[in-house]
């Protein structure tokens, strides 16, 4: 009997240590989530299939993920909100492919694979408080950018078909920033002003500019009947607008000018180099589960200046001119609680990769043409591209959807062409000046031109808990 009470004592005293203490986040007659810790998460699965014929002209045999399976939006969330107190913590982690953050993968200039890796999605702290009618909250830390509000209000319904439109064309470099954020609301009006670095929250401060952004948003979203909603916004971005050092544009210094590799010169800029303005507008309807329509543009500005040499000082500068770009979006989802049928299309200055570019210049025709030293006419950069996508989306609960889909991207060039493919007899890849060369002189691969076009066969999930 001894020995079984001592077996039964060792037993326990070897076995507590390995059983944690229960995690309460409920109180017994209190509703779930009692003291206000909530979890949650977003996972998206998704398959690709490229469209590949005989017409593409190549296989794209460099790494990616537009094709396979992948994971391109998935999250890990956890806040806790003090509601006598008017506070909110907020902490949302994020699955990301390694290629987004270096150029060490085997998709830049290295040779390491690309395994998604962890990263820090938000992290801020929040304070909400009411003035007579009028809400106020805000936020400090790593938080969403304005132009995001589509996503999390729920106007664009799709953030894991694809990214929204304003966050397609680029309307600030990452959808998240660090900084600090107001948020104002009166009946249906919201204003809405943020001071951020600028870089986004996957770089260091001061990789592009030393200075700050600058975002706002004014929204206006009125409920006239239970069933029908509608919104129009307007948002603007400056980048760099203040904070800056006055000599920052210097060579090699900041991505606002690559080092030439010449010893002999140390090229500077002016700020202006260094800046742009970017104003969008957007406006939504929603009808019950029915319709889900938005129409949108933006128009992005980049400063221009004179680029001198300071070992050279009497030598004149290079002048950049002032360039500038525009696009224009539209989305439409019709359907009702269990099926729906979505339809995007965009159409945007750049290209061929999706992004608003600001290309357009000052230079026109015919006057560039006649400039000293011009070899061959010049004409304004033309270049732009269009997406297409269409989706059958399947509601399987509340929080769970499965989408099926096509998508494709026609892109056209600096002459407004269409973008090609250049491929030689060997299957090797090409470009349009050694194509062009082969008519005047003999090659001994020759060299034949195909149509680019992007499509593939898309199909999606998502699921939020």
């Amino acid at each position: 009997m001894n020995f079984f009470y001592r077996f039964i004592v060792l037993f326990f005293l070897f076995i507590y240590p390995i059983l944690g203490e229960e995690v309460i986040t409920t109180k017994k007659e209190e509703p779930d989530g009692y003291y206000g810790l909530k979890l949650g998460a977003i996972i998206t699965p998704t398959a690709s299939l490229r469209i590949r014929d005989k017409a593409s002209g190549t296989t794209d045999l460099s790494p990616s993920d537009k094709s396979g399976f992948s994971m391109p939006w998935t999250m890990f969330s956890i806040s806790k909100e003090w509601e006598d107190l008017g506070l909110k913590a907020e902490f949302w982690g994020e699955i990301l492919r390694n290629d987004a953050l270096t150029n060490d993968t085997s998709v830049g200039t290295g040779t390491k694979e690309n395994p998604y890796v962890f990263l820090v999605r938000r992290a801020n702290l929040a304070k909400t408080f009411e003035l007579g009618n009028t809400k106020h909250q805000i936020q400090f830390g790593m938080f969403e950018l304005p132009h995001m509000f589509s996503v999390w209000s729920g106007n664009y319904d799709w953030r894991y078909i694809d990214k929204s439109p304003l966050e397609s064309l680029g309307f600030a470099r990452d959808p998240v920033d660090l900084g600090i954020n107001y948020i104002g609301r009166w009946k249906s009006f919201s204003v809405q002003a943020a001071v951020v670095n600028g870089e986004g929250y996957r770089n260091v401060q001061n990789t592009t500019n030393t200075g700050y952004d600058v975002i706002g948003k004014i929204g206006w979203e009125p409920t006239w009947t239970e069933n029908l909603k509608t919104g129009l916004h307007l948002l603007g971005r400056a980048s760099n607008a203040f904070g800056y050092a006055s000599d920052e544009c210097r060579e090699g210094k900041t991505k606002c000018l690559l080092d030439d590799g010449n010893p002999n010169t140390r090229r500077q800029g002016p700020v202006s180099l260094n800046q742009e303005q970017v104003v969008a507008i957007e406006s939504h309807l929603l009808w019950k589960d029915t319709v889900n329509f938005g129409l949108g543009g933006m128009f992005k500005k980049q400063l221009g200046g004179k680029i001198v040499d300071r070992l050279s000082p009497y030598q004149p500068g290079v002048m950049v001119p002032e360039s500038t770009g525009r696009g224009a979006y539209l989305w439409l989802g019709i359907g009702n609680g269990t099926l729906r049928l979505v339809a995007r299309g965009e159409v945007a200055t750049g290209g061929p990769s999706p992004g608003l570019r600001a290309t357009e210049t000052v230079e026109r025709e015919p006057w560039v043409r006649f400039q000293p030293g011009t070899t061959e006419p010049r004409y304004s950069d033309q270049s732009y591209y269009v997406s297409r996508q269409i989706f059958g989306e399947w509601f399987l609960s509340a929080s769970t959807r499965l989408a099926l889909g096509y998508t494709e991207v026609r892109s056209y060039d600096t002459k407004g062409e269409p973008n090609k493919w250049y491929v030689d007899s060997t299957g090797e890849s090409s470009n349009r000046v050694e194509y062009r060369e082969q008519f005047s002189k003999p090659v001994a691969f020759p060299i034949s031109e195909f149509g680019r076009l992007d499509r593939s066969i898309v199909l999606k999930a998502t699921a939020t808990f």
